[in-house]
């Protein structure tokens, strides 16, 4: 464990990169089209289950964040590593629950690009935002955070 390890820069919010997924799914649905071929009463079923999925886990990871007075934001330092509730599951259960979150909107909607962007956005966040947050994970918390990774997968 280390002190002198800094929190990755993380230029653009996951938040943002979520919106902006949904937000282009739904204009390029406006200029394309492209419904998901499946009929209404389904993909408003799987979107319900999906969107209090997303709700759940969200509501459950972000409150271990207030039990521990940590910040969301991941260009923040870090001063707990966390192994309760949904992160004995996941360790990234907010973007777990982003993505959760994107398809399942995509599928109450219907809309096929939007569950595309949201994929794209979960590749975006992996490569900019989760791999350098596990940098600077494990040079924070060394062979606790290397034992975890072991234990816990990093998305399901």
């Amino acid at each position: 464990m280390t002190d002198t390890a800094k929190p990755p820069r993380i230029y653009v919010s996951p938040p943002t990169i979520f919106l902006l997924a949904l937000l282009g799914g739904y204009a390029l649905r406006a200029v394309f089209g492209a419904w998901l071929p499946i009929p209404r009463v389904y993909l408003e079923g799987i979107g319900v289950v999906l969107l209090s999925m997303a709700a759940w886990l969200f509501v459950s990871a972000i409150t271990v964040f207030a039990e521990h007075g940590e910040a969301l934001n991941p260009s923040t330092e870090a001063y707990t590593l966390f192994h309760s509730g949904p992160y004995r599951l996941s360790r990234n259960p907010i973007y777990l629950a982003m993505m959760l979150f994107g398809a399942g909107f995509a599928f109450a909607s219907g809309n096929l690009w939007a569950l595309l962007t949201t994929g794209l956005a979960g590749l975006v966040l992996h490569f900019f935002v989760i791999l350098p947050e596990e940098r600077y994970l494990s040079a924070k918390f060394g062979i606790e955070y290397t034992d975890y990774t072991r234990r816990t997968r990093r998305w399901i």
